[in-house]
């Protein structure tokens, strides 16, 4: 798929994998919240979280970066990708 997108399609997909990861992190650092979810009966043995969430969208941001940095094809967007992994 990724061949197929634009750079500034795939610009809107990270935008929306970063604010994934900012949701989940917000949640998962929201004690309270989870505690009341918890005790509320939300399925499970503990707490619930969004770690996976969390992580898988911020990984699959940082790979998508990396292969727009390393294909020639996009030259163009390295200098938004490079501000984006300083980021």
């Amino acid at each position: 798929m990724y061949r197929y997108l634009t750079s500034q399609q795939l610009f809107k997909l990270l935008d929306c994998l970063l604010e994934s990861h900012r949701f989940a992190k917000a949640f998962n650092s929201n004690n309270e919240q989870r505690t009341l979810l918890w005790k509320a009966g939300f399925k499970g043995k503990s707490k619930p979280n969004l770690l996976k969430q969390e992580t898988s969208s911020l990984a699959c941001g940082l790979r998508i970066l990396f292969r727009m940095y390393t294909d020639d094809r996009r030259q163009d967007a390295w200098e938004d990708v490079q501000r984006r992994l300083l980021k």
